[in-house]
C-alpha cells in the first residue's frame, strides 16, 4: 500500500521535469522510496512486542500479589491489598496519588511480596499533571532488594541496591534536557547526584515530555536475559499498543528477588503524581518449568507413598489394640457417625422449606389477628349506633355528631368566659391604681383646715369610685354565673358510670371575688390607720 502510494506520487511529479531531468528525477523518487520503506521497517522493529510471542519458549504469569489496578483498587480503610504506601500517598478507588500539587511532598508505594524471577515486564500507567509550565520534583519506578523507606532521591532512599527507573521533571543542572526518563542501576554503594540530575550515573535515557498529556501515559520496563529495555506511550494516542522505544540496556546484573515500588516527590514546583496501573508479569523457560514439574511430582508422587504407609501402620496398630483389648473396643459405623454429602443437602433442603413454612404460619397468624380486630370495631360501632339511637328516641342524630355539637357549645362558652376574664383584669387594673392614688393623697395629707376638708372631699370621690367598680365586678360576675348555668351543660357519656363537667369556671370566679374583697379590705384599713394618725 505504502509502495503503491509513492508510485503514483513519483509519476504525477514526473510530469512537471523536463525530458532531460526525468531520469534523474525517477531515480531520486526511487531513492525516497526505499528510505520510506527502511524508516518504516525500523518503527516495526522497534515497536513492543510481549517476549512470550517473540519467544515461545517462554511462558508468561501474571503476578496478581505484585499488581494493582482499579476499579475497587482500595479497601475502605484505603489500604491497598499486597502493597504498603505511606508518606503523602492517598490510595483512592481507581488510583494511587502518590503526591499531591503541594510543595515538598513525599509519597511511596511499596509491595510486601518479593518478586523472585530472572525475567520479568512492568506495565505501568500513570499521570503527571501540573498547573505550571515547568514542574518538579519527578517519580521513580523501583525493583530493590530492600523495601525503600523515605529518603532524598523521588522520594525514595539513596544507596539503594536494584534498579531505579526516573520520571525526572525538573532541569537541575540547567541543560535543558528535562523532562527525562533516566534509568540508574545501584549496588548500593553510591549516592545519586541530584543536583546534576545523575547526568555521571545514569545508564540509559530518553528525552520524553510525560506532563500533562490529555491521556494517561504508560511505560513497559522489560526484563529478559539481563538486558532491560523501555518503552513507552506517550498519552496522546488512544491506541493502547502504540508504543515507542525508549532506551535499552544490555548486561544489568539485578537482585535474584527484590520489592517492587514508586515514589514521587514535589519541591519548590509541584505536580500531581498519579499512578492508576501497574501490572507485573514473569516469564520461565517452559524447559525448565517442566523440569519443575517433573520434580514437583516427583515429590507428590514421594509423599502419597508416605501418606499410604502412614494410613496402613495406622490400620494395622488399630487391629492390634481390638486384638489386645477386645472388651474396651466397640465397632463403629461409619455410616451412622458421619454424613455423606447426599444426606448433607437433604438436610439443608429440608430446613430451607422448614423456615418457609414457619414464615407462612406466623404471616396467617397475624392476618386473622387483624381480621379479628376488624370484626371487633365494626360490631362495637354497630352498638354504639343502636344505644344512642334508643337513647334519643329514635332520633337520627349520630352519637358523634350530638358530640361535637357539645364540645363546641363548651368551647363559646370558655371563650366568653375568657374575654369577661381579660376584662375583670382590666377592670382590677384600674381598681389597684385608685387604690394606690388614695394612700398617696392620705400620705401627704396637709395639716390646715382648708385643705384637709378639700382632701376629705376627694377621698369621699374616690371612694365612691371603688365602690362603683366593685359592684360592677359583683354584677358580671352574677351574670357571668347565670349564664353559664343555662348554657354550659356537661355532655353525656354512654357508659356504666357518669361523669360531670370540672367546675374550673366556678374556681376563677371565688379567685377573682376573693382578689376584690382582699383589696376592699386593704383600702379600708389603710384609711382608717390614716384617720387614726390624723387625731395623734
Amino acid at each position: 500500500m505504502l509502495s503503491f502510494g509513492v508510485k503514483k506520487f513519483e509519476l504525477s511529479m514526473i510530469d512537471y521535469f523536463p525530458p532531460s531531468y526525468r531520469q534523474i528525477s525517477r531515480v531520486m523518487m526511487r531513492f525516497y522510496h526505499y528510505i520510506l520503506i527502511v524508516c518504516y521497517s525500523i518503527k516495526l522493529l522497534s515497536a513492543f512486542t510481549d517476549p512470550s510471542v517473540i519467544n515461545p519458549q517462554l511462558t508468561k504469569r501474571f503476578e496478581y500479589k505484585l499488581s494493582f489496578k482499579g476499579p475497587h483498587l482500595a479497601f475502605k480503610d484505603g489500604s491497598v491489598p499486597f502493597w504498603t504506601h505511606g508518606g503523602s500517598a492517598i490510595a483512592s478507588d481507581d488510583q494511587v496519588r502518590v503526591t499531591p500539587s503541594i510543595r515538598s511532598q513525599k509519597g511511596w508505594i511499596w509491595s510486601k511480596n518479593t518478586m523472585a524471577a530472572d525475567n520479568w515486564l512492568l506495565d505501568v500507567k500513570l499521570r503527571v499533571s501540573g498547573r505550571g509550565r515547568v514542574g518538579a520534583d519527578g517519580m521513580a519506578i523501583w525493583f530493590t532488594e530492600k523495601s525503600g523507606v523515605e529518603g532524598p532521591v523521588f522520594g525514595s532512599n539513596d544507596h539503594w541496591n536494584g534498579l531505579g527507573v526516573f520520571l525526572d521533571s525538573f532541569d537541575n543542572d540547567a541543560l535543558q534536557n528535562n523532562p527525562i526518563i533516566a534509568v540508574m542501576v545501584n549496588d548500593g554503594t553510591k549516592s545519586y547526584d541530584h543536583h546534576h540530575d545523575g547526568s555521571g550515573q545514569i545508564q540509559g535515557s530518553c528525552i520524553r515530555d510525560f506532563r500533562n498529556k490529555p491521556l494517561p501515559i504508560r511505560l513497559k520496563i522489560e526484563y529478559i536475559n539481563k538486558a532491560l529495555t523501555i518503552y513507552l506511550n506517550n498519552g496522546i494516542s488512544q491506541d493502547d499498543n502504540a508504543f515507542e522505544f525508549c532506551t535499552r540496556i544490555d548486561g544489568i546484573e539485578l537482585p535474584k528477588t527484590g520489592y517492587l515500588g514508586v515514589s514521587a516527590e514535589t519541591g519548590g514546583l509541584a505536580d500531581d503524581h498519579d499512578v492508576l496501573e501497574f501490572l507485573t508479569n514473569t516469564f520461565a523457560d517452559k524447559q525448565a518449568s517442566a523440569q519443575n514439574q517433573a520434580a514437583t511430582d516427583e515429590q507428590a508422587k514421594k509423599y502419597q507413598a508416605e501418606y499410604e504407609k502412614y494410613e496402613q501402620e495406622l490400620k494395622k496398630q488399630q487391629a492390634d489394640y481390638q486384638k489386645d483389648h477386645p472388651d474396651q473396643t466397640t465397632s463403629m459405623n461409619e455410616q451412622a457417625v458421619y454424613e455423606s454429602e447426599y444426606d448433607r443437602e437433604f438436610r439443608t433442603i429440608l430446613e430451607g422449606q422448614d423456615q418457609i413454612r414457619l414464615s407462612l404460619t406466623t404471616i396467617d397468624r397475624k392476618m386473622a389477628e387483624i381480621l379479628g380486630r376488624v370484626e371487633r370495631l365494626g360490631l362495637a360501632s354497630t352498638n354504639q349506633q343502636q344505644i344512642a339511637g334508643q337513647a334519643q328516641g329514635g332520633s337520627a342524630v349520630p352519637v358523634d355528631v350530638a358530640r361535637i355539637q357539645d364540645i363546641n357549645r363548651v368551647i363559646n362558652s370558655n371563650t366568653d368566659m375568657t374575654r369577661t376574664i381579660k376584662s375583670f383584669a382590666q377592670v382590677l387594673t384600674d381598681l389597684q391604681q385608685k387604690v394606690n392614688q388614695l394612700q398617696t393623697s392620705m400620705n401627704n395629707r396637709p395639716v390646715d383646715g382648708a385643705k384637709q376638708v378639700i382632701s376629705s372631699n376627694l377621698d369621699g370621690t374616690i371612694l365612691n369610685e371603688v365602690r362603683e367598680t366593685v359592684k360592677i365586678i359583683k354584677s358580671e360576675t352574677n351574670t357571668l354565673i347565670q349564664k353559664s348555668s343555662q348554657e354550659i351543660k356537661c355532655p353525656t357519656v354512654t357508659s356504666s358510670t357518669n361523669s360531670s363537667c370540672v367546675g374550673s369556671f366556678t374556681f376563677f370566679i371565688v379567685i377573682i371575688v376573693q382578689l376584690v374583697v382582699i383589696i376592699g379590705y386593704l383600702t379600708f384599713k389603710s384609711r382608717q390607720e390614716h384617720v387614726s394618725r390624723k387625731y395623734l
